[in-house]
């Protein structure tokens, strides 16, 4: 079931990417030839407006002519010629304009010695100027080649305008076309997506299911080989409840007490031995369980006349504590300590040199540490003048572990004998690191050389102390990985899984946004170049397609920033709630000074969370408060309560209470001015203790349109919709992103609710 659902997941994916990418083919392929038909309906306009421009030219010379014969001015002479010049110039550009037409080339033919005719029969009219009449025959053959001319050039512009009609027709079938493609292809593509997301929640709950079974199969395992392994250890190992009574005592820790476990279980480990209260051991033991963090410690306990080390594991139902008895360490490391300070004085002048040398170990750049250690001077450590410091004996070995690192692009780490400045050989311990750049590329290499003379000599007795340990350590190690393996495989392949899947679904949403970019900008592009010749249907399909593009942005935005709230959120940190909302309130500033929104908060306190996704926290509640308004002001309220943990829920507001107190922060609307102000905390507000079990209940409370109590539970899924988009925007993922922060920071979030009357958000987050 799991492998079918991982191929319907990829197969519907590829799909749903090979559909966006046929579409978005198919609508440039489209758009392609409509700018070549649209370069076609150009050049028509081009030829129908020259032989517009012919007609005027021949009427023009005729004018020039008649109003020569009339007047005798040389000056429409002039304009004669310039006209006649004119019109053989818009021959030429027509014949160029129409060479694609046969047909007009073909009357062209007959135009031009018309054209040619006439042209000479207006100039004997012309010379013929001063006689008392002009030849009727002349008269008679001008007018004749007049209308020759103008049938000839009614044809041509007949024909052209037809043309025009035929790819103006072809121009707005291809339109319609990539309408018709690019809505279905959208369509579907959404569709898909959805399909995706389902399958893709279906695969998380499986693994969820699974995960849990192979823990609840673990746990039984675990706990039937753990007392086999707790008694074969050679480290001595007790476990103590939350009262600090002893439930389980192994052989090594009884024989330490001296005493037997049986004696030891259910005793307090302070009634058992009270002088343990003075040491260091108290104080880390209630820090371990108050901190709930791992504390290793080491410690001399003189009622056993011994040093020993512990390891503190504290769980929510006790303590785990591991100890040894380690006093030849620690007397041996006592001796090293003597040792070491006697030769203080040689250690500190012949300290470290740190050292940078470019990506193939040359040095480029002055260190003084080295010269000061090498008595080398600039020059003569420049490039490879390193190694001349270097034994002799030694030098071989370094350039090959040198050039091993350079290979491997690894740790460089050696140790060999350095000469120092008073001429002297030292033993040194070099290591250094490769700095790479973003395409693995060495950049330079950073190292250095630690002086270990000292070490080495008291390397001898160090070895002896930790042999002991080592031995002592390998048994547990023995029979620990065994059951480590089997965990560590488990845990592999479930986390393989999750990361895969978290992996998708990033994929998934980041790269689907290229091909829905480039739908919504081609039909953009679409509307914009043809907008004057769309009828109402078709700017109506226009702005279906780019607000569905938009909304789908929106989705896959919010798909993205929900999927990474598990895996992409950053560490906890002390975070101050107070700050955290106001840059809430400073990012949804706009929308409430358009709605005049009073918003009043409560001091808040300061948790441990991620900053980041606290300010997503209360921008979505706030945004939310803020769109399901009534007609009225939004009024809003931010409050807080410290209480225990696992407490029974109690309504802490009632929708009928005002929603000002006397010394809340007050958010207001002045003439497009906001203004926070603040005050102490009131005094009838009780005083709690913080302890362990303590947690912040923060409630959000609104006077909106209200939620009917059946929905409730069902606002924080994802894509859940109360209402159509038209009434509110949105993609249905704010509450789910919230419930899924919450969850992060070890919380719970639930909603109480009115109809008409206002909405009640509260959460919880761990005080301590």
């Amino acid at each position: 079931m799991n492998k079918l659902l991982e191929r319907l997941v990829a197969g519907g994916f590829s799909l749903a990417l090979l559909l966006l990418c046929g579409v978005g083919t198919v609508s440039y392929l489209s758009i392609q030839r409509l700018t070549e038909e649209k370069r076609w309906v150009f050049h028509t306009h081009q030829v129908i407006e020259a032989l517009d421009h012919l007609r005027i030219g021949l009427s023009n010379a005729e004018g020039a002519r008649s109003s020569y014969i009339l007047t005798k001015n040389t000056v429409y002479r002039e304009i004669y010629q310039d006209e006649k010049q004119n019109v053989y110039q818009l021959l030429k550009v027509i014949r160029r304009l129409s060479s694609d037409n046969p047909s007009q080339q073909e009357r062209l033919d007959t135009l031009e010695p018309l054209i040619a005719q006439k042209f000479s029969l207006l100039e004997q009219s012309i010379d013929l100027v001063g006689q008392e009449s002009l030849n009727k025959s002349t008269q008679i053959a001008i007018a004749n080649r007049s209308i020759e001319i103008s049938e000839q050039l009614q044809a041509m512009d007949n024909e052209e305008k037809t043309l025009l009609q035929q790819r103006i027709a072809i121009t707005d079938r291809l339109f319609g076309q990539v309408l018709i493609v690019v809505g279905l292809g959208y369509t579907l593509s959404l569709l898909l997506l959805i399909v995706v997301y389902l399958l893709l929640q279906k695969q998380i709950r499986l693994n969820k299911a699974l995960s849990q079974e192979g823990i609840r199969l673990e746990q039984q395992a675990a706990k039937a080989k753990l007392a086999d392994i707790l008694e074969t250890i050679t480290d001595a190992f007790v476990a103590l409840d939350r009262n600090s009574c002893y439930t389980y005592v192994n052989q090594r820790a009884a024989q330490i007490f001296n005493r037997q476990s049986a004696d030891l279980i259910g005793k307090n480990i302070w009634e058992v031995f009270p002088e343990a209260v003075e040491h260091q051991f108290y104080h880390s033991y209630f820090h371990a369980l108050g901190e709930q963090r791992v504390i290793q410690m080491q410690e001399y306990y003189p009622p056993f006349d011994g040093w020993f080390e512990y390891s503190m594991y504290p769980s929510p139902e006790g303590i785990s504590i591991f100890f040894q008895d380690i006093t030849r360490q620690k007397l041996a490391e006592i001796a090293l300590e003597k040792n070491e300070r006697r030769y203080r004085s040689l250690v500190v002048a012949t300290s470290q040199a740190i050292w940078i040398t470019n990506a193939n170990g040359e040095v480029v750049e002055d260190i003084p540490s080295w010269r000061t250690l090498t008595g080398q001077s600039e020059e003569e450590v420049k490039g490879w003048g390193w190694l001349d410091a270097i034994h002799p004996e030694d030098r071989e070995r370094t350039s090959q572990v040198w050039i091993q690192a350079l290979e491997s692009k690894g740790i460089y780490q050696v140790e060999h004998r350095l000469q120092v400045a008073d001429g002297s050989y030292r033993f040194f311990a070099v290591r250094a690191v490769p700095v790479l750049d973003a395409n693995d590329q060495i950049q330079e290499w950073v190292g250095a050389d630690t002086d270990i003379t000292e070490q080495q000599v008291a390397l001898r007795d160090r070895n002896l102390a930790q042999l002991a340990l080592q031995q002592a350590n390998q048994e547990l190690e023995i029979k620990v990985q065994a059951r480590t393996a089997e965990l560590q495989k488990l845990n592999e392949e479930l986390k393989r899984s999750n990361q895969e899947l978290e992996q998708f679904a990033y994929v998934a949403s980041h790269d689907l946004q290229e091909p829905l970019r480039a739908v919504a900008g081609y039909t953009q592009l679409l509307e914009n170049e043809y907008q004057d010749r769309l009828d109402e249907s078709a700017q109506e399909y226009f702005a279906y397609i780019i607000d569905g593009a938009k909304r789908m942005q929106e989705l896959i935005q919010d798909l993205l920033v929900y999927s990474r709230v598990g895996t992409r959120g950053q560490e906890f940190a002390l975070v101050d709630c107070n700050v955290a909302l106001s840059l809430a309130l400073s990012n949804l500033h706009l929308a409430i000074a358009q709605s005049k929104a009073i918003i009043t908060h409560d001091p808040l306190p300061k948790v441990l969370a991620d900053k980041t996704q606290m300010v997503q926290l209360f921008q979505n509640l706030i945004s939310n408060a803020i769109k399901f308004c009534r007609q009225e002001p939004p009024q809003i309220h931010i409050g807080a309560l410290l209480r225990t943990a696992g407490e029974a829920e109690e309504k802490l507001l009632t929708h009928n209470s005002s929603l000002l107190t006397p010394h809340s922060p007050l958010l207001t609307h002045n003439s497009s001015l906001l203004r926070l102000t603040s005050a102490p905390l009131g005094t009838s507000r009780s005083v709690q203790v913080l302890t362990q079990h303590s947690e912040w209940l923060i409630w959000i409370q609104d006077n909106g349109i209200g939620i009917k109590s059946q929905y409730l539970e069902r606002i924080f899924e994802v894509f859940r919709r109360l209402h159509t988009r038209r009434e509110f925007p949105g993609t249905g993922i704010g509450l789910a992103i919230c419930k899924k922060i919450v969850g992060r920071h070890g919380g719970n979030i639930w909603a109480e609710s009115e109809l008409g009357v206002g909405t009640t958000f509260y959460l919880t987050l761990n005080a301590n």
